[in-house]
């Protein structure tokens, strides 16, 4: 596992619960975990946060930005590692981005602290 004490992860999910639950995974892991609820508040974040590590975000959000269109935002700005989650099939978006992992929903805590694990030891793209 990473040094996950020094690493600040922003986490975006718009279902409470989920966002709840993986958020607990997460800082019981040691992370710093920053929380939003949809894509325009973490577009906001992602301005005024320099720390952000990994972006983990849910793929279909309401709010007119998915996490397919806040990946491509977010990298117009800054290098930044990604992680998309989903409940469909990654084949499914025809437009997922590039140098991202994709975590199919629903995941166990292995399987999320793993693949989070894995994009952190990537070089930022």
């Amino acid at each position: 596992m990473t040094d996950a004490q020094s690493k600040t992860l922003l986490l975006v999910e718009d279902d409470r619960s989920a966002r709840e639950v993986t958020a607990l995974v997460l800082e019981a892991a040691g992370y710093r975990v920053i929380c939003a609820s949809n894509g325009s508040r973490a577009l906001d974040i992602l301005r005024t946060d320099a720390s952000i590590d990994l972006l983990l975000s849910d793929i279909h959000m309401p709010g007119g930005i998915d996490g397919i269109e806040l990946t491509q935002r977010a990298r117009m700005t800054r290098q930044i590692r990604v992680m998309l989650l989903s409940g469909d099939p990654r084949s499914s978006f025809i437009d997922f981005p590039d140098n991202v992992i994709f975590l199919p929903k629903p995941y166990d805590r292995r399987s999320l602290l793993g693949a989070v694990d894995a994009v952190l030891q990537q070089s930022s793209s």
